[in-house]
């Protein structure tokens, strides 16, 4: 079939793509040239034609064609002048390669001239399509060439070309210039004043003893504790007196006192089960007096914080029948619990 080789062109050229970006124009003026190949009894011919376009979007294009073809009869050797006038729309597939494939599709008027002895002419409405590959040559200029079906709707033929042609790209906005890169921010050297291992931009405590344990946000690491201070003294059969070894007990006991003003003793007094009741009341009683003022007089510990009660014999912790027993019940005791706060060290 004589179409043979062109349509296996028409498939070459459809399957030509690369990457590149296409121009930024508006307009294009397209001088163009190609062979067309006639399904009717005429030689084939060189064709030649002008072009203008309008882009409607990076997709779409419009496309006014004018283009001019001569050929002859097969028979007979009648000259023939052909002359289209056609509005094709393009739609681009790809916009971004090298290689940009694309399809065309249009509508438009061909009138055929025959020289013969008596001058004929006939006009047809021709619808076409085709596809072909753009490619840019740098600066405003396109290379283009496709291959196109031409079907007469009046006379029942369908003609193909394959044309080429150089573009011009015009109007449009230029392309966007890109501003230089901005200089990159010189390094933030980080300090640290109080040299915890804390920068100073994450340190909520800027000025933290040195060697002090730290948390991530430069605070020193604070543990709760409670201090339990126990008083225990024993005293002499029928006596009130605080015997010299349990002096430090009482110092230990003030000195928690003085360290944590907020807190308070209670002194409870004992005595062992010989005696009336109201004697072993009497004597608890001067027993917790006894450590009270070595409190006050001693270590200077208010008397407002210190209680004193006795108790008698009504208490004992041990049994009174043994003389082991009776010199635990002869006693005073107390204590002071306080909860505080400890800053660890490294």
């Amino acid at each position: 079939m004589k179409h043979t080789q062109v349509l296996a062109l028409s498939a070459v050229i459809a399957a030509l793509s690369a990457g590149a970006s296409a121009e930024n124009h508006k307009f294009e003026v397209r001088a163009e040239g190609g062979r067309v190949f006639f399904d009717e009894a005429l030689e084939d011919a060189n064709t030649w034609g002008l072009g203008f376009g309008y882009v409607l979007n990076k997709n779409w294009t419009l496309e006014a064609v004018a283009s001019k073809w001569d050929s002859e009869t097969q028979v007979g050797g009648v000259d023939v002048d052909g002359t289209q006038y056609r509005l094709d729309a393009l739609y681009n597939i790809d916009t971004q390669s090298l290689w940009r494939p694309y399809v065309a599709f249009g509508i438009g008027d061909q009138e055929r001239e025959f020289n013969a002895a008596t001058p004929s002419s006939e006009r047809d409405t021709l619808l076409n399509l085709g596809a072909g590959v753009k490619r840019s040559l740098g600066g405003n200029w396109e290379f283009r060439t496709d291959v196109r079906a031409f079907n007469s709707l009046d006379n029942e033929y369908t003609d193909l070309a394959l044309n080429a042609g150089i573009s011009y790209l015009f109007g449009g906005s230029p392309a966007p210039v890109k501003a230089a890169p901005a200089p990159a921010p010189a390094p933030v050297v980080e300090k640290d004043s109080d040299g915890d291992g804390v920068y100073d931009s994450k340190d909520q405590c800027p000025d933290t003893v040195r060697g002090l344990k730290v948390d991530e946000v430069g605070c020193p690491v604070v543990l709760e504790k409670t201090l339990v201070i126990n008083l225990d003294i024993l005293f002499d059969t029928a006596k009130s007196d605080i015997k010299d070894a349990y002096l430090p007990q009482v110092k230990k006991l003030a000195d928690a006192m003085t360290q944590y003003a907020n807190t308070v003793v209670h002194i409870e007094g004992h005595t062992d089960s010989q005696g009336s009741d109201a004697y072993n009341q009497k004597l608890s009683q001067s027993r917790a007096d006894a450590v009270k003022a070595a409190l006050v007089t001693k270590f200077g510990i208010a008397a407002d914080r210190i209680t004193a009660q006795g108790h008698g014999e009504s208490k004992p912790i041990a049994d009174n029948a043994t003389a082991e027993g009776r010199a635990q019940n002869r006693r005073v005791v107390g204590s002071v619990s306080v909860k505080y706060k400890e800053e660890v060290k490294k």
